[in-house]
């Protein structure tokens, strides 16, 4: 990194086989991600001299945009779009709650006069928005780590209830970025994070929730079908003392890890781990997280009573399974706009396209079907029919294919008379003829257990509103 002098500390490229290598004496391959992530966390700016290619792509596929009558980094969010933000904000707290995670909603405004987040912003220095309330001075939140803390400091906790995990979505976090640094979805003023703290009762609890939430991680960047690269960030005397662990965290993720070792604990957290994507432009940022905090439960006189009866400072793990909701669709465009650069065809995960079949009638007498059609599989998949019969049958498939739709089916007689469909697969040159109950079996199999929402903009194509 950039100011690893100023933190005195040192980067290594750790493999699955558990070697390590200073970075200076390693030679990543051509085009490797994990060398590019490198190369902009030593010397990469966070500002963009252009736009990044995400930018362009989510006002074309009617997803998001910018609100000029609000502050930068703040966005609108057409209906496409938040049913795709949703989806993720959904998807990631149903992980959370499989895992135990107890769902909380805590206030977006704190006082500055608190006397332990007082101190706590002097350690965790962070662009603040502060406000007044009359002659009350406050900030609105940048993580859901104050309200979490408050309650935990309430709570009447024994060592048989660890580990307790409280979970919050926030819809609201805040913080003042610098301008240069705002560009699309990357980086905002305002942003939605899922935010995820575990109480522990030691080091063996601690290490055992924290490989837990790693593998909820990858859960989640597996079903985002994005590439990403991981970090693993470290106290030297940590590394020493739990060697093995760490090693075995790299050769679970089967692939080169950047390791950074700090001679002395300079934050809160002694242990961290993010799964970063790189994009378009070769400009890095994380998504997944999980930090091992050594700091804040004694700060915010966060106890439980061990078996002994005397009240201890549990240790305290910090997680955010997916990383910013905003941030992620900045992953997938930007990954696809890689994909498009290489010459491929670019595609959302299924399950996040928010169009995921169009039915196209091959004259008007047809039309009927099409809509009989788009009521029997609307309750499994998104479906629009395209009845803008002004159009040729060739223009209403390359418009699908402009909006990234997986499917493409086209009713004429022939469908009519045997009542099946022609399906076009994206990505799959030529087209398939199937039965209707056949086509939702494929449907459902490629829908698999992710959540699922039905469309909420007119199904037929000519009467939907356009947004730019």
């Amino acid at each position: 990194m950039k100011d690893t002098a100023e933190k005195n500390s040192e980067l290594f490229v750790l493999s699955p086989d558990g070697s390590i290598q200073k970075v200076k004496e390693f030679v990543f391959p051509e085009g490797s991600d994990l060398g590019a992530f490198y190369k902009y966390e030593n010397s990469g700016s966070r500002e963009f001299s252009n736009p990044p290619a995400h930018v362009k792509m989510m006002q074309g596929l009617d997803l998001v945009d910018y609100e000029p009558a609000a502050d930068s980094g703040n966005f609108r969010w057409m209906p496409k779009g938040h049913l795709l933000k949703r989806l993720m904000e959904g998807y990631v707290s149903g992980i959370v709650r499989d895992y135990g995670g107890m769902q909380v909603e805590t206030p977006i405004m704190y006082s500055l006069e608190h006397p332990q987040l007082c101190k706590y912003l002097e350690r965790f220095p962070a662009r603040q928005y502060h406000l007044l309330s009359g002659e009350k001075k406050f900030f609105l939140r940048f993580a859901a780590c104050f309200g979490q803390y408050m309650i935990m400091h309430d709570m009447q906790i024994s060592y048989a209830d660890l580990p307790v995990r409280l979970y919050e979505l926030t819809h609201y976090s805040f913080r003042r970025e610098h301008g240069g640094e705002l560009a699309g979805l990357r980086r905002l003023r305002v942003f939605t994070m899922p935010d995820m703290h575990t109480l522990c009762a030691d080091n063996e609890q601690a290490k055992q929730e924290f490989f837990s939430q790693y593998l909820l991680c990858k859960q989640w960047m597996e079903g985002l079908g994005v590439k990403y690269v991981m970090a693993l960030r470290v106290v030297k005397e940590f590394f020493d003392a739990n060697r093995e662990f760490v090693l075995g965290i790299a050769k679970d993720f089967g692939q080169q890890i950047l390791l950074e070792v700090w001679d002395k604990r300079l934050f809160y957290f002694i242990l961290k781990f993010e799964f970063n994507v790189v994009d378009e432009q070769k400009k890095a940022a994380a998504l997944s997280t999980v930090q091992i905090d050594v700091e804040n439960t004694e700060r915010f006189d966060i106890t439980y009573v061990d078996k002994g009866g005397q009240r201890k400072n549990p240790l305290m793990l910090h997680a955010s399974i997916s990383g910013s909701i905003d941030r992620n669709l900045y992953a997938l465009l930007e990954c696809e706009a890689r994909k498009i650069a290489e010459g491929g065809i670019p595609n959302l995960p299924y399950w996040l396209t928010p169009t995921q079949v169009v039915i196209t009638p091959i004259t008007e007498k047809h039309l009927p079907t099409c809509i009989d059609l788009a009521a029997k599989i609307g309750k499994i998949a998104r479906v629009e029919v395209n009845d803008v019969l002004s159009d040729t049958l060739g223009k209403k498939i390359r418009t699908a294919e402009l909006r990234w739709v997986p499917f493409i089916v086209v009713i004429g007689d022939s469908e009519v008379r045997d009542n099946n469909l022609s399906a076009r697969r994206r990505g799959i040159k030529g087209q398939s003829i199937l039965g209707v109950d056949e086509f939702k079996a494929e449907l459902v199999a490629k829908q698999g257990d992710k959540p699922f929402e039905p469309i909420n903009w007119p199904i037929l194509i000519s009467k939907q509103p356009r947004f730019r």
